[in-house]
């Protein structure tokens, strides 16, 4: 099946470890890529190097105290940061990272690679970490953000309705209390209650009250005005009785200054103001304007200013006299408009009365009003009584008016806070009961998701530590705190929290099991699995099972990457002990040194470093049966021990081929390789039987071959063939091959 976004090439520069360009290029049938190499050999910077292109950043290096700007800290020592480049070759492109200062640039046509990484450093960090922290390391498996916000909407709601209800009924309390008020304020049937007393009175309304006292009002108004005018028609009369007798005396003033001849001083005054206008704008006249003489026109402009003078009391008396006349005329005119005045302030009068004739509680005038203003002020006396009552059953209508607008407000706020409060009392239930079941809904999820993953976590834990009764782990929310993860173990039959109780090789097991269970969550098929040194704080009896539980999971994940530095996995690469079903990529690193960065050296299998051997023209025996020599004695070690052959007893349990070829002893006879095979679309195993006696012989026969031409110089290696030398070795490549 073709992998999608299959790993193919890493190459890394000037970051990290890799302070010369590095290349590492995976192999095509194989997922499983572990990277050995001793401390300080740059395995850390290649899973650097992935991270940093999947989540931008370099994990190594956080919570170290180095502050923030860790970016300044990715290029190698003594490298500027735009030297810096990594880049990932996939199946479906490229993905990589340059930096520029310290921002990451990224390009490539692939999409960016998806990891799970776990560090050595970082195996306890979920077993240790406070309740609300290991929560959120798990937050992302449940994914339930938007029910979590529909959550807490409905439960912010339900505080709110909670609120509104409370003000609500302590409003429909308060209105009440004013409606009862209103209740004892005003006579009622003592069978009539409250409520139905308030709507009969709000619906019957007080419109009539309003429009009688608003007609009421505008009586008195227009009635108020008629009240106006005897005053108005004495101060008229006086005053045009005053101006009367002004002018005369001004007409006397007048006589006395003018004398017997009015016309004559008047027409004289008449031309000598004429003259002084002229004179005024012709100084230089050289002749009398009237009768043309030159005589004395020198001066005339004087003369006719001093002449002028002598008519200032005539002047004044004219000018009173005028003035006297004027304001009797519009004295006089006054009078007339109060007569206007009155007969419209009468036909506004009549309008009010006619608009108020159709309620009997208002009171008409007896005798109508006088169409004469002069006789208007007898007829005012005899209805002053009339007006006061009036004035009192406008102020009744007035406060019946406001009692019934105050009543109709409050039982409008009333019926508004009592109509809430009853919808809330409704509803509040049903909201309520949603958020309840919101809540067992969520936790019933949660619960589920959490319980699935103890179980994987269980399983995995099993894998490691068989038999010794410490998979029952549990994941448990508190109750008691919102977003608060608990986890819980087995220990000699009681729960307790594995903190306190496991040793640190099965606290690490159970961190790597954690993670890797919470890794297997999110399509596992579409990530690389990253293990950084994770065997190290692992007991000796448990890495083998490490090992097959990192093999059974890294099946399910698109490419496993596994860096390490336990010696043993490395040794059974070399001599292929591995499982035949666990194929993997082996990369050795070499010691790091600061001018060459991370290099590899070639790791490959003893049998396949000798089949390269015998395949050399020309074959060098010596190395060859040398090899073949050292390969059999692994392979009959694993034999004997495997079926507990009997081999002799030394205290350094070194032991030779001439020990272990006889120790097989009848046993060769029963040992077969039984090889399965299915072939593509069936289901059927063909089954393919490789017995080791004839291989296992023909090696016990030609043995001395080794120790002839690999072991010891020995002159009788001159008198044998080489073809001796070469068949040894060809039968250990063949028992290796069946094996």
């Amino acid at each position: 099946m073709k992998i999608a976004n299959r790993p193919k090439r890493l190459t890394i520069q000037a970051f990290r470890g890799a302070s010369q360009p590095f290349e590492l290029v995976f192999e095509k049938d194989r997922n499983f890529t572990l990277i050995y190499g001793e401390n300080g050999s740059g395995k850390t910077t290649i899973c650097d190097a992935f991270e940093l292109l999947a989540r931008d950043k370099v994990g190594s290096i956080e919570d170290r105290g180095l502050g923030s700007g860790l970016a300044k800290y990715w290029p190698s020592t003594g490298k500027k940061s735009n030297e810096l480049a990594v880049k990932l070759e996939t199946s479906d492109g490229i993905y990589g990272c340059t930096l520029g200062g310290n921002k990451l640039q990224i390009s490539g046509t692939a999409s960016r690679p998806a990891i799970e990484l776990l560090r050595c450093q970082q195996m306890l960090l979920l077993i240790e970490a406070k309740p609300g922290e290991r929560y959120e390391e798990i937050r992302r498996f449940i994914d339930i953000t938007n029910f979590e916000t529909s959550e807490n909407s409905l439960r912010q709601l339900v505080k709110q309705l909670e609120a509104e209800r409370a003000q609500a009924n302590g409003a429909e309390v308060e209105n009440l209390s004013a409606l009862d008020a209103f209740f004892k304020a005003e006579p009622h049937s003592a069978e009539t209650g409250l409520i139905e007393w308030a709507q009969t009175k709000v619906t019957e309304g007080g419109g009539d009250f309003t429009a009688n006292a608003d007609r009421i009002s505008r009586l008195r108004t227009t009635y108020n005005a008629l009240q106006a005018f005897p005053g108005r028609v004495k101060a008229s009369l006086d005053k045009i009785a005053q101006l009367e007798l002004e002018v005369v005396e001004a007409n006397q003033a007048y006589d006395a200054v003018v004398g017997t001849d009015k016309q004559q001083t008047s027409e004289l005054l008449d031309l000598l103001k004429a003259g002084e206008a002229y004179l005024h704008i012709h100084t230089d006249a050289a002749a009398c304007p009237l009768c043309g003489s030159s005589e004395n026109s020198m001066g005339l402009f004087d003369a006719v200013k001093v002449r002028l003078t002598l008519f200032d009391d005539l002047k004044l008396a004219t000018e009173t006299l005028k003035s006297k006349m004027g304001a009797l005329s519009l004295a006089s005119a006054g009078r007339k408009q109060i007569d206007l005045d009155y007969s419209a302030a009468l036909d506004t009068f009549h309008s009010a009365i006619s608009n108020c004739a159709g309620h009997h509680a208002i009171l008409s005038p007896i005798k109508p009003v006088p169409s004469d203003v002069s006789q208007l002020e007898g007829w005012l006396g005899s209805t002053s009584d009339l007006v006061i009552g009036w004035q009192d059953l406008e102020a009744e209508w007035r406060s019946e008016q406001q009692f019934n607008s105050a009543l109709k407000l409050a039982f409008s706020q009333y019926e508004a806070n009592h109509n809430k409060r009853v919808a809330l009392d409704e509803i509040m239930p049903k909201i309520e009961k949603a958020l309840k079941i919101s809540e067992i809904e969520r936790k019933s999820f949660t619960d589920e998701v959490i319980k699935a993953i103890a179980d994987d976590v269980g399983k995995l834990y099993e894998k490691v530590h068989e038999g010794e009764g410490l998979d029952t782990i549990a994941l448990q929310l508190d109750p008691n705190r919102r977003a608060s993860l608990d986890i819980q173990a087995k220990f000699a039959g009681n729960d307790v929290p594995p903190q306190a109780y496991f040793s640190q090789s099965h606290l690490d097991t159970l961190g790597l099991c954690v993670f890797l269970a919470l890794a297997l969550r999110e399509q596992p098929e579409h990530k690389i699995l990253i293990l950084d040194d994770v065997l190290g704080s692992i007991d000796e009896p448990h890495v083998e099972r490490v090992i097959d539980m990192i093999y059974d999971v890294g099946k399910r994940f698109r490419h496993v990457i596994v860096t390490t530095h336990y010696r043993p996995w490395k040794e059974k690469y070399r001599w292929g002990w591995l499982k035949p079903d666990r194929p993997c990529q082996f990369v050795q690193l070499r010691r790091w040194e600061p001018m060459e960065g991370i290099r590899t050296v070639s790791a490959l299998p003893e049998t396949v470093l000798l089949k390269d051997l015998l395949a050399r023209e020309p074959v060098d025996i010596q190395s060859v049966c040398s090899k073949a020599g050292v390969i059999l004695e692994a392979v009959l070690d694993y034999l004997t021990q495997k079926y507990e052959c009997s081999v002799p007893r030394r205290a350094n349990a070194e032991y030779t081929l001439g020990d272990l070829l006889p120790a097989i002893g009848n046993l060769r006879d029963h040992l077969v390789v039984e090889i399965r095979e299915v072939s593509k679309g069936s289901t059927e195993a063909t089954v393919t039987m490789v017995p080791l006696k004839p291989i296992i012989s023909e090696l016990q026969r030609i043995s001395q071959a080794r120790n002839v031409f690999g072991a010891h110089f020995k002159t009788i290696s001159f008198e044998l063939l080489d073809d001796d030398a070469l068949a040894f070795a060809e039968q250990v490549v063949k028992l290796m091959d069946a094996l």
